[in-house]
């Protein structure tokens, strides 16, 4: 990460790069000389040491193309060149630089980084790509400062390729779990994306629009409903299932194949050569069938023998190898996406992927708290977050409720926690109406109840949402006068939980067995973490 977080971005002046270095930029960028042109940019952002130097930012058409650069599949997963893999490095370190040393906003990253039209239909879309294409056709006297002609600003745009950025996040989860060397990028990207989120949303404060920050422009298109409302959880959450992968697609087609056994490696839009051996029957370029080429019949049958004795057993051969190379790169772990209960965390991509989800969803609760008629109030937010949290497998659930980072702030962690407790709850708990949780109210409440259900599983889950409640009353400086009323009530709570459990009726076999044991080996753990910050305050 850039260790520029320091920099006080309000005194450092922004100018545009000058016409002909710009110029140059853009000649190197269409031929293909990446790090060239992203050496230069990076040198004039960085050049000087003072928090009062001059940063020139390149138009948006370059920060997009840069931005494409930093994740596209052809110069990351799918190229062997290291000299494109150094270039999508250097692209990513460019944009970071960016973001620490200027803002999202002086900078225009939050005009960069807008996709084509998330409200256009896929037919209107593509018609806005070709015209997109035609444009930067034009000849050179009518070009504008900035326009890039290359597919990686038109076509191949990552703006251009995604539907709108829940699409690209959703995806992007996808990975996690069933494509780890994309995920290995996609991770990269995401970071960088949440933190230009994050410091952008941080610009504005309450008594101000919100509607021109970029989560909002992102969440605009979602509409209206609690329907399409729930399209943004069921990215966040995004798990290599079927119907996930259905709904979040890749953004790139064929983006997870692997590189091809080829030298030279090209990239997507050059020439591919082939070598010229004509004692072995390769003959380059020329395919011995051009109707044009005025080759007489007797020449084009003995072309059509050799490549028949030759070619023909070679390219097969060729084919074979490129399909084994594709099945060997395609990291696909088809068990996870059908039994995502076999690795919980794993299932859902893995410590980092669980970091990255709760990252959103706490921006998405600090932006609702600052704006909620631009999307949801904060209640309402909560209650999406309980729909979908509380279905998830025990060990992804607790990662959420009681996370080692906490994003939420505590107040809206406690308020989370209340709110996927209130349904697992036994009947026989009490409703507790108050704005806010105190010490007495959990210990009267919350902590002497166990589970409506006589799961190991949903036991275990009110034994962490109420352990998460002690520690945010805690934390929140609770009643030192109560210790002792408060210790009583988790005792009692803990052995409702256990006994419960203990008669719960049939034993359960198979997998559910094992998915039983170990929920109650949660519940323990669960219970003795209690005690033992009871014991601290």
């Amino acid at each position: 990460m850039v260790q520029t977080a320091t920099v006080d971005r309000s005194h450092r002046t922004v100018n545009s790069v000058p016409a002909q270095l710009l110029n140059h930029c853009t000649v190197c960028f269409e031929e293909q000389l990446y790090a060239q042109a992203l050496s230069l940019l990076f040198n004039t952002l960085t050049s000087g040491t003072s928090s009062t130097h001059t940063c020139y930012i390149p138009p948006a058409q370059h920060l997009a193309l840069t931005a494409t650069l930093a994740v596209h599949p052809q110069l990351t997963t799918r190229t062997k060149s290291r000299d494109k893999q150094i270039a999508s490095d250097e692209a990513l370190r460019y944009l970071r630089h960016v973001n620490a040393l200027v803002g999202p906003r002086r900078s225009g990253l939050n005009k960069a980084f807008t996709c084509l039209d998330s409200l256009s239909s896929s037919r209107t879309k593509r018609v806005r790509i070709r015209q997109h294409d035609i444009d930067h056709r034009r000849n050179d006297e009518d070009d504008q400062p900035g326009d890039i002609r290359s597919p990686y600003a038109s076509k191949e745009s990552l703006w251009n390729q995604a539907a709108d950025f829940w699409s690209m996040f959703g995806w992007a989860l996808n990975c996690s779990v069933v494509h780890k060397r994309r995920w290995d990028r996609w991770k990269l990207w995401l970071e960088f994306m949440l933190d230009v989120l994050s410091d952008d949303l941080a610009i504005f404060d309450h008594s101000e629009d919100g509607s021109d920050s970029m989560l909002a422009q992102y969440l605009s298109p979602i509409g209206e409903g609690r329907n399409n409302k729930r399209r943004l959880l069921r990215a966040i959450l995004a798990d290599g299932s079927h119907k996930s992968l259905a709904e979040f697609g890749e953004v790139w087609k064929n983006e997870t194949q692997g590189p091809k056994n080829r030298k030279g490696d090209e990239g997507a839009w050059s020439s591919k050569r082939k070598k010229l051996d004509l004692e072995n029957g390769e003959y380059g370029d020329y395919s011995g069938d051009d109707s044009d080429n005025g080759d007489s019949p007797q020449s084009r049958e003995i072309t059509t023998r050799s490549r028949s004795a030759t070619a023909f057993p070679s390219r097969a051969a060729s084919d074979d190898d490129e399909a084994e190379d594709a099945r060997s790169d395609q990291d696909v772990d088809t068990s996870l996406a059908s039994s995502p209960h076999t690795w919980p965390i794993q299932a859902y991509g893995g410590p980092d992927s669980i970091r990255l989800r709760q990252r959103l969803l706490a921006l998405l609760f600090t932006f609702c708290a600052k704006y909620p008629a631009l999307f949801v109030d904060t209640e309402d937010l909560l209650d999406l977050y309980t729909e979908f949290l509380r279905p998830l497998p025990l060990p992804v659930f607790q990662a959420f409720v009681l996370p080692s980072k906490p994003y939420l702030t505590a107040r809206a962690q406690t308020n989370l926690s209340c709110m996927l407790l209130r349904p697992l709850l036994a009947a026989t708990a009490p409703a507790y109406t108050e704005a806010s949780l105190t010490a007495e109210g959990f210990g009267k409440w919350y902590a002497p109840f166990a589970a409506n259900g006589a799961g190991a599983v949903d036991n275990a889950k009110c034994s962490l949402l109420i352990e998460g409640l002690l520690r945010g009353i805690s934390g929140e400086g609770g009643d030192a006068r109560i210790g002792g009323k408060l210790r009583k009530a988790v005792e009692k709570g803990i052995e409702a939980r256990r006994a419960r459990v203990a008669h719960a009726g049939r034993r359960r076999t198979g997998s559910k067995a094992k998915e039983e044991d170990e929920a109650v080996m949660v519940m323990d753990c669960s219970a003795e973490r209690m005690m033992a910050w009871l014991e601290l305050i």
